[in-house]
This record gives C-alpha cells, structure tokens and sequence, in this order.
C-alpha cells in the first residue's frame, strides 16, 4: 500500500466532506478514520490505531507546548475582557474621536491594542466605532469593511502576540516533521510573511478605500437598517449599542440585573450568549487592564524569543530567527498570566470573576486545539501510508514549480470561503503544500506564503466566516449583502495575488 494510490485516500475524503458539511473538524475525524483502518481493518482495529496516532502526536513535546499556548492566550483574552479592559479601552477610543479622518485613522490605530485575533478586535472595537460613524453620517458597510480587512488579512502577517503565530508555526513544525525538512519553523514563517500576497494587497487597497477615496458613500445617519432575517447571534457576539456610556452611571447591582434581563430575552432555539461578553458587563470599564496585561505579554515573547535565539548566536536578527518561538510564546503567556492574577488582585477584581474568564477564554480555543490534533494525527496517518512517496513519483515531473503556488492558492480561496474558516484551510492545505513543495524544490516560504494567503481570504472573504457573522451582527447589516460587497473586492485582490504568485514563481524557477 505504500506508495500507491490508495495513500491519497484520507485527503481526498477530508477536503470534499468538508465542504459538503462545510465542517472542518467532521471532515478531517472521517479522513483520519479511513486512513486508520487501512492500516488495520478489523472491528476495533482502525479505532486503536486513531486513537494511538492522537496519543502519540498530542504528547509529542513541541505540539503538547502550541496546545498549551492556545489554551493560554485565549485564557488571557477572557481576563481582559470580564476585568473591564476591553470596555475600557473602547471608552478611551469614543472620547477621542473628532472628526471622519480622525475615526478612521483610530480604527486603524486600535489594530496596536486589539491585534491578538479576528473576533477578539471585531467585538471590542465594532460596537464602538459603529456609534461614532453614525454620529459622523458615514456608511455602515464601509466602516465594517475596514475594520474586517484589519482584522484577519492585518493579524495573519503580524509575527509575535498573536493566536495565528502559534497555530502557524505549529503546522510549519509539524509539515516540516512529516516531511523530514531541517528547518527553523519561526524562521520558515517569517519568510513567509513577504509572500503573503492576498492579506498585503487587502490591507493596501483598505488604505486607499479609507483615506483616499471620495465620499460618496456617506450617508444619512437617520437611515434604518433592519436585522437580517432569519439570521442568528453568533455564540461570541453580543455587544449592546450605547451600553458602554450606560455602564458607567451604573452600579454593580444595577448593572447585574440588566444583564440577567437581557440573558432571558433569548429564545431557547436560539444560540446561548457568550458567557464571558455578560460577565464583562457587570465589570468597571479600566483600559489600564487590557494594556498593562497587553504590554507585558508582548515584551515577554519578544524578550524570551530573543533570548532563547541568543544562547545559539549573538547577532539580534540571528536570535529571533534561531530561537524556538513556540517556547518562548508559551513562556511569556504563563509569565502574563500569573502576573496579571496579580495585578488584578491588586485592584480588588473578584478571584471568582478573573478564574471564569481564566477558565472560559481559555476553553473557547479547545476547538482549534481539537482541530489541530485532528490534523497531526491525519498527517502522521497519511505518511505512514505511503502519501509522501506517492506525491513525489506522480508529481515531480508532471507539475512545473512555478504554477505550483498559484495553483494551490487558487485550491486553497475555494476551499477556504467554502467551509469559512482559515483556521481549517490551513490545517488541510500545508501538509500537503509541504509535500509538493519538496517533491519539486519550490520556495518553501513561497508555498507557506500562499497557503496562509488562501486561508485569509476565506476567513475574510466567506459568508460562513466567524468574523463575517460577527461583523454582520455588530453593525446591523443584511448578512449576505455585505458578504457579497467583500467578496466583489477580494476576488479582484486575489486575481492580482494569483498573477503575483505565478510571477514569483516563474521568476525564482528561472
């Protein structure tokens, strides 16, 4: 069975019944199942063998540390939001804003203090922004373009402090693994940025549709905008318009009944509201809680990283690219966290109040870890079958490597605003961009590049997008209309980023 056809089996299960059900996770548990019991076809067999797989590959040392950092940043992301440093900060930002150009200049700026990931900076800087455009007559659909195309095309090319760096660097590691390849995973990444053509090219054309272009889609503020019918709160989204100016002539006590009152409004058909956004309400808004804790998390992982490369080489470029990123993040993570249980400690937060956001931002990733080891055991699975070797006979001289980049980003947008998740995309897409790329001694960084391109433009891009859905919601826009005016402006900044890659790619195999 090595080496043969039937090894491609797993995978080509895995991509079509994950768009059919448009269900990463259900896609990749029948392609790991399959591959299972070809290794071993009786009743219990193909169950032992899956399960030995997960064992093995979520102890594995470096993937058990990029578990336990996912599970860390996102306990850190509840902390600041139940303690009042989100409402805070989104205070702080409504106080300052004078002027259109001014509201537009801070939407960009707050990217400085919300960058840590996609749904994190939609729900904290949405609500607010949403309110003072409205009070500016601008468009609705344009400030929420703006701050989506800042969101995941900004956050998948910024490389420290972010949840997308450690979920990056563990799939390059374990591609790389899987693939024999001595290379510096960070390293790898950080190469890859300049490659990342579709998330560089969205952000240049938001710059010019922000500062540049004519105002002629401004507006009346008195315009209504109904709710999209039929359409329901994302599990994570539930910011309340001009809550934040309510709060703060409110009590504790007052402040609790308004949000049991706005809990029981929910039908029970209808998806739970985030527990971790009611919390928050009943919090004191204090920016100083999300930027003390923000700042110490982004000087420890520069700190660290740059640390851990030194005791291999002196130089300060050579240490950050040396340095084993996935600990050093995991590192500065628990360092923040046991500091910030301080810091909140000294100002009389509830331990009750900092351990539910603690324990509840950090089960919120539980999905993505669950995917990831999903995807380590699948591709342990595959390699054993005989993926690698069968990839390299049929393709290394029929696919030329120049059109190899293209293609795959081309594979990867499909894939990607079909199921609506970059997350997902990339878990499919790299292991098998690793494989094509070593087959034909194409650019690793170039293929890297292009796979977390495609990923950004579904999780951008996609209807079925989280950040969709939640920019959707937050800013009161008929759900497809304004998937559809994202879609128009992404298919043109990918058709340009294909023609980018096959450029780069003709160039680099002259």
């Amino acid at each position: 069975m090595h080496g043969s056809f039937w090894s491609l089996l797993p995978f080509l299960i895995v991509i079509p019944l994950a768009m059919l059900t448009r269900q990463v996770l259900i896609g990749l548990l029948a392609g790991l199942l399959v591959g299972a019991y070809m290794k071993k076809l009786t009743w219990l067999g193909g169950i032992e063998v899956a399960i030995h797989y997960l064992v093995k590959e979520v102890t594995s040392p470096d993937n058990l540390r990029l578990l336990l950092f996912l599970y860390g940043f996102g306990a850190f992301i509840g902390l600041v939001r139940v303690t009042g440093g989100v409402s805070g900060f989104a205070l702080w930002m409504n106080r300052r804003i004078r002027s259109a150009r001014g509201a537009f200049g801070l939407t960009w700026l707050s990217s400085l203090a919300t960058f840590m990931a996609p749904d994190f900076r939609i729900i904290t800087v949405g609500p607010v922004m949403k309110e003072v455009f409205q009070r500016l007559k601008i468009a609705e659909t344009k400030v929420a373009f703006i701050i989506d195309a800042t969101s995941t095309p900004l956050i998948a090319l910024i490389p420290i402090g972010t949840a997308f760096v450690g979920y990056m660097v563990g799939l390059i590691a374990d591609s790389a693994h899987h693939q024999g390849l001595s290379v510096t995973p960070y390293q790898v990444f950080l190469q890859s940025i300049p490659f990342n053509f579709f998330s560089i090219l969205m952000l240049v054309y938001t710059l010019y549709l922000t500062f540049f272009k004519g105002k002629s889609d401004e507006k009346s503020a008195a315009d209504p905008k109904d709710d999209p019918p039929g359409i329901r709160t994302p599990f994570r989204t539930s910011p309340q318009v001009g809550y934040f100016q309510d709060l703060c002539k409110q009590d504790k006590e007052v402040a609790e009944k308004k949000i049991v009152a706005a809990s029981s409004e929910h039908e029970p058909d209808s998806d739970f509201p985030d527990p971790v956004e009611i919390v928050s309400e009943s919090a004191t808004p204090n920016a100083i809680h999300l930027i003390v804790p923000l700042c110490l998390l982004l000087g420890f992982t520069f700190f660290l990283t740059w640390w851990d490369g030194y005791t291999k080489i002196h130089s300060f470029w050579g240490a950050l690219t040396k340095a084993d990123a996935g600990k050093a993040m995991l590192e500065a993570v628990f360092i923040t966290l046991v500091l910030s249980f301080i810091w909140y400690a000294q100002y009389r937060q509830p331990i009750e109040r900092v351990l539910f956001g603690f324990l509840q931002g950090g089960n919120e990733m539980m999905g993505v870890n669950v995917l990831l080891a999903l995807v380590w055991a699948l591709t342990a699975v595959s390699t054993d079958l005989g993926f690698i070797t069968y990839t390299k006979n049929l393709i290394e001289h029929v696919v030329p490597s120049l059109w190899l980049a293209p293609v795959l980003f081309l594979v990867g947008c499909l894939i990607s605003y079909i199921i609506g998740s970059s997350f997902g995309a990339w878990a499919i897409l790299m292991p098998l961009g690793f494989s094509l790329a070593a087959v034909t001694h194409t650019s690793l960084p170039l293929i890297t590049g292009a796979v977390f391109a495609s990923g950004s433009f579904g999780g951008f891009a996609s209807p079925l997008s989280d950040n969709t859905v939640a920019m959707a919601t937050v800013m009161k826009l008929p759900l497809m209309k304004y998937a559809h005016q994202k879609l128009i402006a992404s298919l043109i900044v990918g058709i340009a980023s294909a023609i980018l890659y096959a450029v780069i790619g003709w160039v680099m195999s002259s």
